[in-house]
């Protein structure tokens, strides 16, 4: 008839150990790339919502310049929540924790942002998985939030 019918032969198959040995081999790679990935990941979290944190501070002081009003955030340790009224607040994931920088036995402590753009208040820690840690820091000048990671 013309046409050629190619023949299989054993030469181009791969056999069943050759097919175990690769599977072998992405299953340890695999195993060995999770944890980081994983690890990155909570790197993320944790750097988004420090993130977050901060910009909700900056908010507050930009309120208060623009309302010509002193602005009070209340962080709350136990709750680890910072609050400006009942309906505007921040709060942290269960896996995050709020710490003062000096214990002094306080629940709560409070930044304060003044209309001609100053702010204080203290410095916290915010505690993250895997023993992270950044303090969260308002300058006294300008009023700015910031957020050094330790």
């Amino acid at each position: 008839n013309g046409k050629m019918m190619k023949v299989w032969s054993r030469q181009d198959s791969f056999t069943l150990v050759e097919i175990l040995i690769v599977l072998a081999i992405v299953t340890i790679v695999g195993i060995a790339t999770v944890p980081r990935i994983t690890t990155a990941l909570d790197t993320v979290k944790f750097r988004g919502t420090v993130s977050g944190l901060v910009t909700f501070l900056r908010n507050a002081h930009l309120e208060a310049i623009l309302g010509r009003k002193e602005n009070v955030v209340t962080i709350n340790f136990m709750e680890n929540t910072l609050k400006i009224d009942e309906d505007k607040q921040f709060i942290l994931p269960p896996e995050m924790t709020l710490e003062p920088e000096k214990k002094d036995g306080h629940e709560s402590m409070k930044y304060r942002f003044f209309y001609n753009g100053r702010g204080t208040g203290p410095r916290i820690y915010v505690i993250g998985k895997n023993k992270r840690k950044a303090v969260v820091f308002v300058d006294l000048l300008s009023g700015l939030s910031g957020f050094d990671l330790k």
